[in-house]
């Protein structure tokens, strides 16, 4: 059996026809301009509306990794300028959140239909953007993707503890996934694991589960049993050692 069910096809495609409409239209060059007028990386784009600019992402489009990775950047940098940016960054982790589905079985380890597990995970892709919206992110897009992934991951350890997902190192189920299992261009992750054995565990979960996860110091002191404070001090000297 396909993971990738015919309604979450539908839901794609839906999706991909929604952004062709809106991709050229005025409104998107409006929101394009808006955006150029702030940010210098995007201004010498040989871009006229958000269509063009999410084109350029495209391996084939001819610019290098740190480039397109610039472009992302930005986008959530300014994402606050028009709700077209919050739309046009979605767009461009479409493909990534594909991978996050298939990553997490679409769901069907917890019992989920493959369909609305895939519009839960659009829908958490929107909030943590515009959760995150005006940070500086020199790996946005796999940080996004990252953090959409260990939320749902938290999400099915909440409603179904006994799903294969939860069967993590408990440090990492605390966290929704282990240092150890950092993302590649993660930069914390990648620096928190660069340490090694030198890596303080308190200071890397406090840090990694604030940052990248998004908890709280009080939630990460729920899971964790240590206090508040001690984690957040812990984090900042973490912070300190690899930022």
């Amino acid at each position: 059996m396909q993971a990738m069910s015919t309604f979450t096809n539908h839901q794609l495609d839906q999706m991909r026809s929604e952004w062709r409409a809106l991709s050229h239209s005025r409104a998107s060059r409006i929101a394009f301009q808006r955006l150029a007028q702030v940010s210098k990386p995007i201004e010498r784009l040989r871009a006229q509306d958000l269509g063009d600019l999410i084109s350029l992402l495209e391996p084939r489009a001819g610019l290098e990794a740190p480039e397109r990775a610039s472009i992302v950047s930005e986008l959530l940098r300014f994402v606050g300028l028009d709700p077209l940016l919050t739309r046009a960054l979605l767009q461009t982790l479409l493909p990534g959140l594909v991978g996050v589905a298939r990553r997490l079985a679409w769901g069907r380890a917890a019992g989920l239909d493959p369909g609305a597990f895939m519009a839960d995970l659009i829908t958490l892709c929107f909030e943590v953007i515009t959760e995150w919206g005006g940070q500086v992110r020199v790996y946005a897009a796999p940080d996004l993707l990252n953090a959409v992934r260990c939320r749902m991951r938290r999400q099915i350890a909440c409603h179904h503890p006994t799903s294969p997902l939860d069967g993590d190192h408990p440090l990492a189920r605390a966290l929704c996934v282990a240092i150890e299992d950092a993302e590649p261009f993660d930069e914390i992750g990648a620096r928190l694991k660069a340490l090694g054995q030198d890596l303080d565990p308190i200071g890397a979960a406090g840090l990694y589960g604030r940052e990248v996860l998004g908890y709280t110091y009080r939630e990460l002191s729920s899971m964790m049993g240590v206090s508040p404070r001690m984690l957040a001090e812990a984090s900042r000297r973490m912070a300190m050692r690899i930022l």
